[in-house]
């Protein structure tokens, strides 16, 4: 009986012993494919940022890794400083006004700064290097990069990417910009003539001869969308307190068909001057330092003021006279 107790026992114990736990995650060998496609379209601007702006630029030390723009770091700063952003470095013709302009590859620096002729010198200018700098001819004479096992398709997706619009990672077409009008010069003659008066150098005020009965002042704006002919508003001011404009007369500026081109503000360029405004000296005299002031307006932005009383010294005292 007793025999028979511990057999009970002992059949009672192995059959309270827990199943063991089965993981349904053991022994899964799923298969190793790395086949996904992430951007089926290669000329997206998705697509792009990963197969070039990140390996390809955003990886030089000291070039677009923020250190310079554009930056091409991250998808929202390579975006956001391409389109419709202003070149800094142009050619020699001043060719480009845009790093990408939607639409139009062949007017966007960002495009032919990946161009070169068949000894590897850039076409966009041949005393600049093409991009990426690493794998120009200058610091990689062999063409080793692997840069050159790629080149052609990438820079065709990049065509294709801005000929398309430029569009963003969400697919939405990018807004023009439309800045207020700039400053480009004021220069002054004496009436009737054709030798513009001096002035003090290199850009400060203008220099009339007290004996001069008329004046006739030229002033040059920009704008970025139309010529500065088809601008309104148009008035000029003059005052002997550079902050005492409110109280001054607005007197309309002549807006010419055909402008006089002469250097303005920056030495180096000749301006187109379409706004002109002819000036009775009489009630001048000799001594007297005036500031001037003109007003435009586009079609979008308010009337703006050229020069403000914030702008730089060198732009307030290009826009004035003093009476010898």
């Amino acid at each position: 009986m007793r025999l028979l107790y511990i057999y009970i026992l002992f059949f009672v114990f192995i059959s309270c012993k827990k199943d063991p736990h089965i993981n349904p995650y053991d022994n899964l060998n799923p298969p190793n494919l790395n086949d996904t496609n992430y951007f089926n379209n290669p000329a997206s601007f998705s697509a792009i940022q990963n197969n070039i702006f990140s390996p390809y630029c955003a990886d030089n030390p000291g070039c677009h890794d923020g250190t310079f723009e554009p930056d091409f770091r991250t998808i929202e700063s390579s975006y956001s400083t391409l389109v419709y952003q202003p070149v800094i470095k142009n050619n020699s013709n001043s060719t480009f006004q845009y790093r990408v302009i939607p639409g139009d590859a062949e007017k966007s620096v960002l495009y032919a700064r990946l161009l070169a002729n068949d000894l590897g010198v850039s076409t966009f200018d041949p005393n600049s290097q093409v991009m990426p700098l690493t794998a120009d001819i200058v610091y990689d004479p062999q063409r080793q990069h692997e840069w050159h096992n790629v080149r052609d398709i990438l820079i065709s997706n990049i065509k294709q990417w801005i000929d398309d619009g430029a569009r963003d990672i969400f697919g939405n077409s990018p807004m023009e910009p439309n800045k207020v009008p700039e400053m480009r010069g004021c220069i002054a003659f004496a009436a009737g003539q054709t030798t513009p008066l001096n002035r003090e150098q290199p850009r400060g005020n203008i220099y009339i001869p007290s004996n001069v009965s008329y004046v006739d002042f030229w002033f040059s704006v920009s704008d970025d969308l139309f010529e500065s002919n088809q601008l309104t508003y148009n008035q000029v001011k003059f005052s002997e307190d550079l902050f005492d404009f409110d109280n001054q007369e607005f007197r309309s500026l002549e807006v010419v068909a055909n402008p006089i081109i002469e250097t303005g503000f920056y030495s180096s360029t000749q301006e187109n001057f379409y706004h002109k405004y002819t000036l009775d000296m009489s009630n001048f005299d000799s001594g007297d330092l005036i500031f001037i002031k003109i007003y435009v307006q586009d079609d979008v932005n308010p009337v703006t003021e050229i020069p403000t009383n914030g702008s730089d010294y060198q732009f307030i005292k290009h826009f004035s006279f003093t009476v010898l």
